[in-house]
């Protein structure tokens, strides 16, 4: 029985250790076109894993920028993220390169970016409809971030 609870223990520990390290990512208020925006900044493989999973909300304005290392296709899915959705894929000049509609589907269906995506910005469904932000528009950020 203690070799049971000692184990169950030391998983409990890195369990509680893992969720730690995925504190809240930085972040930082980015403009497309000129409208603001407030996001996470997700510039590591695990903080862009996470993305907007367990949210149950996005306040207005505010979303999450994926940075990848280097520009490539990006597959994206709606598994545990209840909110709907807008994606923009962004090119390494801040091109917007495609916009998904995504809705909460239990990751069923997957969303993939062209190949030269370097950014993905994740808001509220029809945030880039409400400001008219259409292909082409242009992602300025107020400091260069690299992925890690």
């Amino acid at each position: 029985m203690k070799k049971i609870v000692k184990k169950h223990g030391v998983c409990l520990l890195l369990v509680l250790l893992l969720l730690s390290a995925c504190g809240p990512s930085p972040q930082m208020t980015i403009q497309v076109n000129n409208i603001n925006a407030l996001v996470e900044v997700a510039s590591t493989p695990q903080q862009r894993e996470k993305g907007l999973m367990y949210r149950q909300q996005l306040p207005k304005d505010q979303g999450l920028l994926m940075i990848f290392p280097e520009p490539q296709q990006i597959s994206l899915w709606m598994l545990n993220t209840p909110i709907p959705l807008a994606v923009g894929f962004f090119n390494k000049q801040g091109r917007l390169l495609k916009i998904s509609v995504m809705f909460p589907d239990g990751g069923k269906t997957l969303h993939h970016s062209p190949p030269e995506t370097l950014y993905v910005l994740e808001m509220n469904q029809g945030w880039f409809e409400r400001y008219g932000l259409e292909l082409g528009a242009q992602l300025h950020l107020p400091t260069p971030v690299q992925a890690k």
